[in-house]
């Protein structure tokens, strides 16, 4: 997985948020990446400025294509005065531009709506708005039903406000549980004896309120929540939350969240900037200053199943694989390039530490502006975004960079001549 970027890497339309209640974006809140599923109603409520949604100033460059939904509203979707919700920004090449926004209930935009060319209907109903993840949150519960019964594969253990998951060395799923009570309050985290590329699953159990305050992760030896970590993109896709049976969850202060979660029967509410996929059955908050969500997809096997429904059946929700290798995209123009936290202080650094007296990470909401804020080449006016698949070789990647290669070059060429 990428670290943090400016540009679109992958191609994907998988679920990166979903909040089975309202979603509500608040105070200096900045930006979600990826697609956002709202199963009641969604609000952008924040103390003025711009709300990114899809595509983001800084983050996984994981998104959906140019014109695919970014935003689905069961319910209504209000933008109040002073804020503007900026879907798909820059997203210009293609026969589709931007974001689209799809809205079961009432459109009410006291502020300002911004699609960059995409749709933005409204009064389609519930069902329709959300088609076809109409019923991911059945499917979360499912999963987490799934994983919430396998057995510990490690070792976990719990010590003034830190928490060490240590593997067996073996390979495969690597398993790890602890109660709401002991992760409760925590806010350093680490992770050792991982064999090479395995998915880390933690079961939390108990149903009682959990609050987290990140403040550190470390990831084999390193510091992973830092952004210029090159293991940053590693430890957000490999690890997973499974918070099955807790009614209420906080990720609180300015830090960075490591991982996925599933919480099919909390509501959440969000200051922490969020790397990895956010799903929770009740209502979803964020109200932080200058807080993020990154879209990492978790890498566990299996992954949310694809199970397209049959003519007469209730349609199932549609989770499409993991993309793997990256593929360079058209360049489009960038939302506004946040400067770049320092790292988190931490009482209990794990691995290498960060210097001394380092402030927690944050940033202005991010602003959409017209010229990027780095030199870019000029955007393509043709083609989506790319889009990989799974499964995807170097040897395959190279093949295919030099027919792109040769294709550009006789296009070059081809263009030099109708000039002539």
């Amino acid at each position: 997985m990428p670290g943090l970027g400016h540009n679109p890497t992958f191609t994907d339309g998988g679920v990166a948020l979903f909040a089975g209640g309202d979603y509500t974006a608040e105070g200096g809140s900045a930006e979600a990446e990826g697609l956002l599923v709202v199963g009641g109603n969604a609000t952008f409520a924040k103390n003025g400025g711009v709300f990114n949604v899809g595509r983001v100033g800084m983050g996984s460059g994981i998104i959906p294509a140019s014109g695919d939904v970014m935003l689905a509203v069961g319910g209504d979707l209000s933008v109040h005065k002073g804020v503007t919700l900026d879907v798909g920004h820059g997203l210009t090449s293609g026969p589709r531009y931007g974001g689209s926004v799809r809205v079961g209930g009432k459109l009410d935009v006291a502020g300002r709506l911004e699609t960059n060319g995409g749709q933005s209907p409204d009064g389609l109903g519930k069902a329709a708005a959300l088609k076809p993840h109409a019923g991911f949150g059945a499917t979360i519960t499912k999963e987490s039903a799934r994983l919430g019964a396998l057995e510990p594969t490690g070792r976990t253990e719990a010590k003034g406000g830190s928490v060490t998951f240590r593997g067996a060395g073996k390979g495969g799923l690597q398993v790890f549980e602890i109660s709401a009570a002991d992760i409760n309050d925590a806010s350093t985290f680490t992770f050792e004896s991982l064999p090479a590329g395995s998915s880390v699953v933690v079961n939390v159990t108990g149903s009682r309120p959990v609050k987290i305050s990140p403040m550190a992760v470390g990831f084999e030896g390193d510091r992973a929540d830092v952004y210029s970590s090159s293991k940053f993109g590693e430890a957000a896709s490999r690890i997973l939350y499974n918070f099955e049976d807790s009614t209420s969850l906080t990720l609180g202060g300015g830090g960075n969240f490591m991982g996925s979660v599933l919480a099919p029967e909390a509501s959440a509410d969000i200051t922490a900037s969020t790397n990895g996929r956010l799903y929770v059955g009740g209502d979803l908050t964020t109200r932080g200053s200058g807080n993020e969500s990154h879209n990492y997809p978790w890498n566990g096997t299996p992954p949310f199943s694809c199970e397209p429904g049959r003519p007469g059946e209730p349609e199932k929700p549609e989770e499409p694989e993991v993309p793997s290798t990256p593929t360079p995209p058209a360049t489009p123009e960038e939302p506004g390039t946040p400067e770049e936290p320092e790292a988190p202080g931490t009482p209990e650094e794990p691995g290498t530490p960060s210097e001394p007296g380092e402030e927690p990470p944050s940033a202005e909401p991010s602003e959409p502006s017209a010229e990027p804020s780095e030199p870019a080449p000029e955007p393509e006016k043709e083609g989506d975004l790319a889009l990989t698949g799974a499964g995807s070789t170097g040897m395959i990647a190279g093949a295919a960079a030099l027919v792109i290669a040769a294709g550009a070059a006789i296009a070059f060429m081809t263009r030099r001549r109708r000039r002539a």
